[in-house]
């Protein structure tokens, strides 16, 4: 994540950011909203990054303004640094949900009981996700998110450092489970509901 260095107008086609980022060309990011519109970002992909500089050019024009300035503004404003946050979305392992009925998948920890020929068996899930990208997953008009715990309480189970970004459904949703890491994470343009307990 960086902050804005300097404002970033619409119709404007690069935007300071940071410098000494690993960001690259092809890389996406999301500029996230700095007015009351909670729908005013904009999600572009990089097409070069200066890093000496911060100067960063895009794919395409911004749709919304975005706020920002070289120091932080934080003495102003308790400790706060208002300044416009621009997110990475890619990652190196990625989970890409197939958009099919606007249903582009879902990743489901949970526990369960196994029953063939009078065997009982139980099963036990268990996630470890650290820097996974998962795009367009999770279902529209439904509870099946993007990552879902249900049911999830003997394993311990972690996503940190991931990003979940674009479904049509919720993004994460944990119910009747314990034991869940849930730290440091984007999670981005998700209808209705992007975390869920």
């Amino acid at each position: 994540m960086s902050r804005l260095l300097a404002e970033a107008k619409k119709g404007e086609n690069s935007i300071t950011v940071e410098t000494g980022l690993d960001w690259v060309a092809g890389d996406r990011i999301a500029l996230l909203a700095t007015s009351y519109d909670r729908t005013a970002s904009d999600d572009v992909f990089i097409e070069s990054y200066d890093n000496t500089t911060g100067i960063l050019k895009i794919n395409s024009t911004l749709n919304h303004y975005h706020w920002g300035q070289a120091v932080s503004p934080a003495a102003d404003y308790n400790g706060i640094d208002i300044r416009g946050e621009v997110v990475l979305l890619t990652r190196n392992v990625k989970i890409v949900g197939e958009d099919v009925e606007s249903w582009g998948g879902q990743v489901v920890t949970s526990d369960s009981v196994e029953v063939i020929e009078g065997v009982v068996t139980m099963r036990t899930g268990q996630l470890i996700f650290d820097n996974v990208e998962v795009f367009n997953a999770s279902q529209i008009d439904t509870l099946k998110s993007a990552i879902r715990f249900e049911s999830a309480a003997t394993l311990h189970s972690s996503v940190t450092n991931c990003t979940l970004h674009n479904g049509y459904g919720w993004g994460m949703f944990v119910k009747s489970s314990k034991n869940i890491q849930i730290a440091d994470n984007i999670i981005y343009n998700f209808r209705p509901i992007g975390v869920a307990f």
